[in-house]
This record gives structure tokens, C-alpha cells and sequence, in this order.
């Protein structure tokens, strides 16, 4: 399962207002997704995910590479939330690669040190789609609330 594919998911449970709505999509996803993505879907969104490399200083290093300083200062302080700021600013790439797996992502960004994270973030940044973008960062930066 790809990280867009569990990006999909949180969305959904996110304007899902029943719980029997969110525990159907819940059933759903676990019925469809294969190990070793099942059970990092189930620790992500338990808060069993923890990613000591990226911290809000690796997402800005990597906004930094990309994104213009000015207009991302005045978004960021007109959004309030770094995540959904650096998820909507993003630039779009044409090129068209598939999103990494959940758990080559969990993997990578659990081994990864400091220096390499915004490295890794942009890449995988690059190949998603903006909501799919804001549920990643929300996965790495620990700031999944989708009250299930």
C-alpha cells in the first residue's frame, strides 16, 4: 500500500462523522492493505509511530530548498500549521512516479539521521499529491487526529 493510498484513508476518516462510518473505513482499509502496511497503518494511527530524524527543522529545510521564503514566512503565518502550509505550497512535479510504500517510508525515516530527512521528505514530497502531502507530514511529524 502506498503512502497516498493510507493518505486516502485519513482523509476519509477525517470528514467522516460517525464512528461507525470511520470504524466501517477503518474495516475497510485493514481488510484490503497487505503486511508489513497494515500493521504500520494500525501503529500510525494508534500514535505507535515515532520518527526522532524529522522534526519541524527538517520539514523547513526542505520548504527552504524549494519554496520561496517570503510568500512561505506569510503563509505560514496566515495557515498557523507548518504541515498544511508546506503540503499546499509544494510545487507540483510532471513527473509522473509512483508514491513510496507505507513501510518503505516508516523504514527510511526511521533509519535516517538529521541531515538526511529533508532529503527524503522532498523526494517523497515530489511524488504525491497535495492531501496526500498533508497526511505524509502529518504521519511523520506525529500529528495524525482523525478521532477514531
Amino acid at each position: 500500500m502506498s503512502v497516498a493510498a493510507f493518505a486516502r484513508l485519513i482523509e476519509r476518516l477525517a470528514f467522516t462523522p460517525s464512528r461507525t462510518g470511520k470504524l466501517a473505513l477503518l474495516e475497510d482499509h485493514f481488510r484490503q492493505a497487505e503486511d508489513p502496511d497494515r500493521g504500520w497503518a494500525l501503529a500510525a494511527l494508534t500514535g505507535g509511530l515515532a520518527f526522532p530524524s524529522v522534526k519541524a527543522g527538517a520539514i523547513r529545510a526542505a520548504a527552504a530548498a524549494r519554496l520561496d521564503p517570503v510568500l512561505f514566512a506569510a503563509s505560514y503565518d496566515f495557515v498557523g500549521d507548518l504541515a498544511e502550509t508546506v503540503a499546499l505550497m509544494w510545487p507540483d512535479t510532471e513527473v509522473a512516479t509512483e508514491a513510496p510504500s507505507l513501510a518503505e517510508a516508516v523504514q527510511r525515516l526511521t533509519l535516517a539521521g538529521r541531515a538526511e530527512a529533508p532529503t527524503l521528505l522532498a523526494a517523497w514530497l515530489d511524488r504525491l499529491d497535495d492531501s496526500a502531502r498533508l497526511a505524509f507530514l502529518k504521519l511523520v511529524t506525529g500529528g495524525l487526529r482523525v478521532g477514531v
